[in-house]
């Protein structure tokens, strides 16, 4: 495994993105699991585990990456909980 695999913009700014997402899906599982939606909250963990799977590995091989995770999951936890709405019906 090459673990020093330059860093490219574009897979940075990707991290970005995905991470905003999974944040989102973080505050959304958290309200599904408060309404008892046992299948909305199972598929929102899926989603979820399948962002942190990639992020993973993609830091795993240039660690430079840590810090667009950081900023992504900044990102989506202030936007999540500035603008998702409090209930989710």
């Amino acid at each position: 495994m090459d673990t020093n695999q330059p860093f490219d913009l574009w897979i940075a700014f990707f991290l970005i993105i995905m991470y905003i997402v999974y944040d989102a899906l973080y505050a959304i599982y958290y309200m599904f699991l408060e309404k008892k939606k046992p299948l909305s909250a199972a598929n929102t963990a899926s989603a979820m585990y399948l962002i942190g799977a990639i992020g993973t590995i993609t830091f795993v091989h240039n660690p430079w990456y840590i810090a667009s995770i950081a900023i992504g999951s900044f990102l989506g936890t202030f936007l999540a909980v500035k603008y998702l709405p409090n209930k989710i019906k």
